[in-house]
């Protein structure tokens, strides 16, 4: 494998993404626009083990086209590369090399996976849910799962598990992602949400009524 040096200015990477250590590509998570409260946007922080994580990878190279990119990690224990995706395997800090199909190497990044110590739940449009919920019947509410390591947000796209206390008053229904789920009232009464991704378990109560 070698390394694609390109000495010629770069142009300005956006925020939204981890710029490579050579500032030649950058790393971003894929989100549709309009998703305010998209999990995969952040590749700043850390994935959370057990997660993964859907990057776009951009190239800003001032006078050349952007070539065919690939993704290989250093780290495959740690940090694994399944059909383009990052898969977080264990705890630690894995580089991972953005390179051409040829094998140059164009940039790189070190990506961090951590445990998840916590889980809060927020709604679609981002605000964090902080005590009980009521819906009428025949209402719904989207919500999505939040996960940390102590006080740091952590990253990507986990399966976490969804059960309720009283599946008769509450069906939990997907939307095309993984992590959130609508809820949605049925008859009146009251029920307990669980969202457990391995150890680390949060609940939210929920009361329907008519």
């Amino acid at each position: 494998m070698r390394i694609l040096l390109v000495l010629v200015p770069l142009l300005p990477l956006g925020a939204c993404g981890a710029s490579g250590a050579l500032r030649q590509a950058t790393l971003a998570g894929q989100c549709a626009a309009d998703d305010v409260a998209c999990s995969r946007r952040h590749p700043l922080a850390p994935l959370a083990i057990g997660t993964r994580f859907y990057p776009d990878i951009s190239v800003e190279v001032a006078g050349t086209s952007t070539p065919s990119l690939q993704l290989e990690s250093a780290t495959p224990d740690i940090v694994a590369v399944e059909d383009g995706m990052l898969v977080a395997r264990k705890a630690g800090a894995s580089a991972v090399l953005i390179s051409t199909d040829d094998g140059s190497v164009v940039d790189f990044v070190h990506v961090w996976v951590a445990p998840v110590t916590k889980i809060t739940l927020a709604r679609r449009d981002g605000d964090r849910l902080g005590g009980a919920i009521g819906l009428a019947v025949g209402e719904d509410i989207t919500i999505q799962p939040t996960l940390w390591n102590g006080a740091q947000r952590l990253s990507g796209d986990g399966d976490a598990q969804w059960t309720v206390s009283n599946e008769g008053t509450l069906s939990v229904l997907r939307d095309g992602s993984s992590d959130r789920r609508r809820l949605r009232a049925r008859t009146p009464g009251k029920t307990t949400v669980t969202v457990a991704l391995g150890e680390t378990k949060t609940t939210v109560e929920i009361e329907v009524v008519p």
